[in-house]
């Protein structure tokens, strides 16, 4: 029986190692998508609370519309409206008035709130741009 224990032990120290876990696994496509739209959208947001509005703009666009393509509908949304706040706090007006445009054609029943719709410059840029959307 003293013979057996070594080879015992060492059978269950096999056994014991295969018993492992298995490694997780890797994100999905769509979860990672949201991951970089979420990333890529934070990054401009920071550049925007910086003030560094062209910045936000190349940051949004450096991804371009792949990124945010596969994003989760708020997300793609929330970067769409940055963009053109973006836009309209450089003073670029047209600029800002086009995303808007592209945000309505995406978004049909977007609106700003009551707060945002009293901004003097994305306010007028986004009620001209409802009104050529008509």
């Amino acid at each position: 029986m003293k013979s057996c224990l070594p080879a015992l032990a060492f059978t269950l120290v096999l056994v014991a190692g295969c018993t492992t876990t298995p490694p997780p696994e890797p994100p999905q496509p769509e979860r990672l998508s949201q991951q970089v739209a979420r990333s890529t959208l934070e990054r401009a947001q920071q550049a925007y609370d910086e003030g560094d509005y062209a910045k936000a703009i190349t940051t949004l666009k450096s991804g371009g519309v792949s990124v945010f393509e596969a994003a989760e509908p708020a997300t793609r949304l929330d970067a769409m409206k940055l963009e053109a706040f973006s836009y309209c706090v450089a003073n670029q007006v047209p600029e800002c008035r086009a995303q808007f445009r592209k945000l309505m054609d995406a978004f049909p029943n977007f609106d700003l709130t009551v707060a945002e719709r009293k901004h003097p410059v994305w306010g007028p840029a986004f009620e001209a741009a409802k009104r050529m959307k008509r």
